[in-house]
């Protein structure tokens, strides 16, 4: 509480002075040219100012000082107000992100499982040591399993074992060699295979651990079936244990109907 009334305090403060101290006398300096008809020029300009600002704080403009001093006071209150809920959100937005990032660390640790994918990267092949736009592809039929499903997590930038590998390989394939980039190619994968109303089911996130990224692909379960689109065909995946399956057509309408009773 204490240091709520100190930063208002000192934005009050501060309001205060810009106005009394500054705003007050180029007020008077410009009522002046205005009243005088003087055209301006920077020596005019400086001879007004330096008479005026000391004719602004006389008696004889006390009730003009006591009413921008009130204007700043004002403006200083609602400057410190504002402040102070811009810190309380910063601070709960960066203790939100520590929670989030300890709950992806213990996903890490937990390993994956049917709500779980870990995948090393989206376009870098660390078999290859090279780019491998088929690994894309296999992004796009991890979503599509867990939107067929119950949604899941899918993180990426962690190998098969839980080691972090980072993003930096995989920032490297891109056009755009950073976070933005690298969101935007995710999307671009799901409106590529799964259809652009695939997206909305899907939100990334990005956490460092130890000096390296790792990307957080959120996926909520879809409402309609979500089907892959590769070369004209088209497949239906489901995430099943920790693993991701194609299903036959028939196999398919089974799923459906199932999940229809449920």
């Amino acid at each position: 509480m204490f240091s709520k009334l100190k930063t208002i305090a000192i934005h009050i403060s501060i309001g205060v002075a810009i106005f009394y101290f500054l705003v007050h006398p180029f007020t008077m300096v410009l009522y002046w040219f205005e009243f005088s008809n003087t055209n301006y020029s920077y020596s005019v300009f400086t001879e007004v100012f330096k008479a005026r600002f000391f004719h602004a704080f006389s008696f004889e403009m006390m009730g003009m000082s006591i009413l921008l001093v009130g204007l700043g006071g004002i403006i200083g209150l609602v400057s410190g107000i504002l402040w102070i809920n811009f810190k309380e959100k910063k601070h709960l937005i960066l203790k939100q992100e520590h929670l989030l990032k300890i709950d992806v660390s213990k996903l890490i640790e937990l390993g994956e499982n049917e709500s779980v994918e870990f995948k090393s990267s989206i376009r870098y092949d660390y078999h290859q040591k090279s780019t491998n736009k088929e690994l894309e592809l296999v992004i796009a039929k991890t979503i599509s399993g867990f939107m067929n499903a119950n949604g899941g997590k899918l993180l990426i930038g962690v190998d098969d074992d839980g080691n972090i590998l980072g993003l930096e390989n995989d920032f490297k394939t891109l056009k755009n060699k950073n976070k933005d980039g690298y969101e935007r190619k995710i999307f671009e994968i799901i409106a590529f295979y799964l259809g652009k109303e695939a997206c909305f089911n899907n939100h990334v996130t990005f956490y460092e651990f130890t000096n390296k990224l790792v990307c957080l692909v959120y996926i909520e379960p879809s409402n309609n079936p979500v089907y892959l689109s590769e070369n004209g065909k088209t497949g239906f995946y489901v995430r099943t244990g920790n693993a991701t399956y194609p299903l036959s057509i028939k196999d398919t309408v089974k799923y459906l109907e199932k999940r229809k009773k449920l």
